[in-house]
């Protein structure tokens, strides 16, 4: 039995994971892409296979990444807590 549901319209800003790394080389803030699949995955991102190609929306992986520059204070570095 076919679901009632309509399949869901992939984003129009999809990239595989090496592009989306490529995009923040020359930012300042470099990340691998093993680094973005581990976030994604962690983070519950949804990832679109289209083939053997796995794509992720760019708009969602600059907002993950964002994020991730704050919890480590911009440079790639941890933040220490006040009281150590």
């Amino acid at each position: 039995m076919r679901s009632s549901k309509p399949a869901p319209v992939p984003p129009d800003d999809l990239v595989d994971f090496f592009t989306a790394a490529r995009f923040f080389q020359p930012t300042g803030h470099p990340v691998s892409h093993s680094t973005l699949r581990r976030d994604v995955e962690a983070a519950g991102v949804k990832v679109w296979v289209q083939g053997r190609r796995h794509l992720v929306s760019l708009s969602d992986v600059l907002v993950l990444h964002r994020d991730r520059q704050g919890e480590e204070g911009g440079d790639g570095k941890e933040k220490k807590s006040a009281s150590t």
